[in-house]
């Protein structure tokens, strides 16, 4: 064993959305630091906040099988824990590594288990997390998420390093934040937590969106965020 107001308004509802940490943390790679500490010198984020334990065993001829548990020593939530698992010749050196997503989130102050493959066979392995996100209600986030798709929101992945970016600058994360465009209002919801993606509805969508919310109670400010669209593509087409 081993060691994502309207100009009519004056407040919009956030939608059971999850609160998050201030810095990037999931699809960065996990050596990125909070930009109050400068920890450059110390042991990577994602060694203070995780433990991996593992176990490796054959799993055919041509595959192993890497199975384990990550503890989660922060105060919430990981999602989109993906584990960096390396193969180590006899030595102990690297031969070569693969990251592989774990699947579910990690409980704060708990560990969740995750059972994953690695193509070969080798004396040894390293297990590590290599990134992450931190979120205090990953639940009510996906809760949230799918109402807006039920509603007709279109989902835009992060699926270029210059989208991922743009992401990341969208605040408040996971809260409807209107943009005008050609003479019509757009709601925008950023999760570069969770999904790693964009939410995009019409005024009409956002109202409805308001109708079926059990969170009418649950008011904060909406602030004004440009996006530089044209990584995005064009806007859609209701």
């Amino acid at each position: 064993m081993n060691r994502w107001r309207s100009p009519v308004f004056a407040g919009a509802v956030l939608l059971g959305a999850a609160l998050v940490t201030p810095w990037p943390a999931r699809s960065v790679a996990a050596e990125g630091e909070p930009p109050v500490a400068n920890q450059e010198s110390g042991p990577r984020l994602a060694d203070r906040l995780f433990r991996v334990e593992w176990t490796a065993g054959g799993s055919g001829q041509t595959e192993s099988r890497i199975v384990g548990y990550v503890y989660n020593d922060s105060r919430q939530d990981a999602v989109n824990v993906r584990l960096r698992i390396s193969e180590l010749d006899a030595s102990g050196r690297t031969i070569r590594s693969v990251i592989k997503p774990m699947g579910d989130p990690v409980p704060a102050l708990s560990r969740a288990s995750f059972d994953l493959e690695m193509p070969g066979a080798s004396p040894s392995y390293r297990v590590a997390v290599e990134s992450f996100g931190l979120m205090d209600d990953p639940w009510a986030t996906r809760t949230t998420e799918q109402l807006l798709a039920a509603v007709g929101f279109q989902m835009k992945l992060a699926d270029t390093p210059e989208k991922l970016a743009n992401l990341r600058t969208l605040t408040p994360r996971r809260t409807l934040i209107p943009q005008a465009q050609d003479d019509r209002v757009y709601y925008i919801y950023a999760d570069p937590d969770l999904c790693e993606c964009l939410y995009v509805g019409t005024s009409a969508q956002y109202q409805r969106a308001l109708q079926k919310s059990l969170e009418t109670d649950q008011l904060i400010a909406i602030q004004q965020q440009p996006i530089v669209w044209g990584f995005w593509g064009t806007w859609p087409g209701f």
